[in-house]
Parts: C-alpha cells; sequence; structure tokens
C-alpha cells in the first residue's frame, strides 16, 4: 500500500505511520512547518510538508499515493467560539476530500471520534455504529468538529467516493507528546488531580488503535462507520488502574458535571484572555467526552475488520506509563517497582 498519513506529526498519526511502517507499507505523513517532528523523524516514512488550508499542496502530496489517512483536522483548544470552530473543521476536511479526488487517490480513511456515537437504543447495553449523536453532544463543541469531519466524508462516499471513518474511543498509549487522554497518568503521577467527573468511558490501546487504521484501510466497506474500541470502564475505575500502576495515592474528589462544564468554560476563557491561549487545567472537551460517554459494541470491527481481543487494560496503562517515564513526563520509579 502507498500510504499517505495526513497529520503524521499527532499522536494518532504517529502510531499510525509506525503500524504501516511495522506492516511493510510505503508511507509518507504530513507535518506543518511549525511542527515539531522530533519522534516522528524515527519513524520511517516520509515527511512532507502540507497544510489543510493548502489545495493545491495537499494534491501534490497525494499525487500517486493509494491510500490517505486523514489523520489531521481543526483540534479547537477552547469552546468559546462554537460555529466558527465547527466551519473551520468542516473546511479543512472538505479541502483534504476534494484534493483526494483530484489526486486521484483510491480510499481515504478519516479518524473520526467515539464522541459522534450516541446511547444505544432498542434496549441494547452497549452502543454501535448506528446510535445517532443526541442533540444535547452536538452542541458540544468537541462532538460538534468530528460530526462536522464525518458529515463531509459520508456525503463524498454518497457521491461515490471510497472512504472508510473509524471512530476510536479513549487514546493511550505511546508516542502521546501531548499527553491527551494521558494527561490523567501524568496528574496522578504529580499529584495534581485534585478532582475529577466520573462516567462511563471506552479506552484502546493506542497500537490497536493503529492497527484498526491499518485494517479499515485494507477491509472496510465503502461508506461505513467502525468503531475501535478496547475496554468499557469508569473514569474512577480508569484512575485506579493508574494510580496501582504508579503506586502513588488517589485523592480525587469527584464532582459532577453540572458543576465541571461551567468551571472548565470559565477556566477556558481565563487562559484564552488572561493568560494568551495557554491550556487549561481540565478541558471542556473531555467533561463532555465523559458527560456523554458510552460503552460501546466493537462487534462489527471484530467481523469486518478481523481486530482482535484487546491487550488487558492494566498492560496497556503500565505501557503508557513506561513511555511516559522514558520520556520525562514522569518521575523516575525505581526498576522493580515499575515492573512490579
Amino acid at each position: 500500500m502507498k500510504a499517505l498519513v495526513l497529520g503524521g506529526t499527532g499522536f494518532v498519526g504517529m502510531n499510525v505511520v509506525r503500524a504501516l511502517v511495522r506492516a511493510g507499507h510505503d508511507v509518507h505523513a504530513t507535518r506543518r512547518i511549525r511542527d515539531n517532528t522530533l519522534f516522528a523523524r524515527k519513524l520511517g516514512a516520509k515527511l512532507v510538508v502540507a497544510e489543510l488550508d493548502d489545495p493545491d499542496g495537499l494534491v501534490e502530496v497525494m499525487r500517486g499515493r493509494e491510500v490517505v489517512f486523514m489523520c489531521a483536522a481543526h483540534y479547537p483548544r477552547y469552546s468559546i467560539d462554537f460555529d466558527a470552530d465547527v466551519e473551520l473543521a468542516r473546511t479543512g476536511v472538505r479541502s483534504a476530500v476534494d484534493a483526494a479526488l483530484r489526486a486521484g487517490v483510491q480510499r481515504l480513511v478519516l479518524t473520526s471520534s467515539i464522541a459522534t456515537v450516541g446511547p444505544p437504543r432498542q434496549g441494547r447495553a452497549l452502543s454501535n455504529e448506528t446510535d445517532p449523536i443526541t442533540p444535547a453532544a452536538s452542541r458540544c463543541i468537541y462532538h460538534a468538529v468530528k460530526l462536522a469531519a464525518e458529515q463531509e466524508v459520508l456525503k463524498a462516499a454518497g457521491q461515490g467516493m471510497d472512504c472508510v471513518v473509524l471512530c476510536p474511543t479513549g487514546i493511550i498509549g505511546e508516542l502521546d507528546i501531548k499527553a491527551g487522554t494521558g494527561f490523567i497518568v501524568v496528574a496522578l503521577s504529580h499529584g495534581k488531580l485534585p478532582f475529577h467527573i466520573d462516567g462511563r468511558q471506552n479506552i484502546i490501546d493506542a497500537d490497536e488503535m493503529a492497527a484498526a487504521h491499518v485494517a479499515a484501510a485494507e477491509r472496510g466497506r465503502a461508506g461505513e462507520r467502525y468503531i475501535a474500541a478496547g475496554h468499557n470502564v469508569t473514569i474512577r475505575e480508569f484512575m485506579e488502574l493508574i494510580a496501582e500502576e504508579l503506586a502513588v495515592p488517589l485523592h480525587s474528589w469527584r464532582i459532577p458535571t453540572w458543576l465541571a462544564g461551567p468551571l472548565t468554560t470559565l477556566d477556558e476563557m481565563r487562559c484564552a484572555v488572561v493568560q494568551n491561549g495557554s491550556r487549561p487545567f481540565l478541558a471542556r472537551e473531555f467533561v463532555d467526552m465523559v458527560h456523554h460517554g458510552q460503552w460501546v459494541d466493537r462487534s462489527k470491527s471484530v467481523s469486518e475488520l478481523g481486530l482482535k481481543d484487546p491487550a488487558p487494560l492494566t498492560a496497556t496503562i503500565r505501557k503508557a506509563c513506561l513511555w511516559y517515564e522514558r520520556h520525562g513526563y514522569l518521575k523516575r520509579r525505581e526498576p522493580a517497582q515499575a515492573h512490579a
């Protein structure tokens, strides 16, 4: 497979690049001029410069590539300017889709999110790909931008383009240089998670998420959505497993989402206005993801993509902790403690 990974310096993109390279594929990966490429340069893919707002440049890097993995998208830092952020997301995906058509790309695989999947219907205990997002969730900025991206890709699929949509759950693992979902690991290790919100979530190993992308490119049906999932847990259970692996006390108070939502919005406003674009302590995106989180059914991806059973969640957490430790995110532990 001649593959191009858009967003090749991000958490998802780098893991997809690594999985493709390990599988023997010919891989190019995009970077932006200002991106940190320290880790991406070591993965074995050719790095090329491209921006979603440069259609001609996208066509150039896509030319000769058979499959494009769209792991790049507008990712809002804050939840303040809803309409503008959704339009930016939609425009970027539309630009990539149009470029893929012009370049003669055979298949496009979009990295979406479990945020576009709603609660289970018809008495089912687990959500699947047929469950639509709720109106309340669609008013959350992260859910809305992911939904807009999906809509653009599935619209193209309806017009005959070969597109597949992958919806990963919460990802934890190596190459998480910005500590996304892994911020819980880093914060707990330093004793800086004084409060949390609880709810249903699914956690997937980054390597398994990347393998799902490769499988979607190879075996996914055009126009279909697939959930890439691991383990159904609560946030509290997830935190308890992390604290046990790190051998740290879990001193974190649970606060209700009705309080967490306004607090995180105020913190985002403070960071945007007072601290000139700094990162909030707890993103509104995370609160919304937990509040609207679902336990999910991965059977469609297993039957159609051939995904294997997930590794034990404890093994995934341990692997992530060791990576964060090696790269200075965590306090270094004694060898016996780190592998106990």
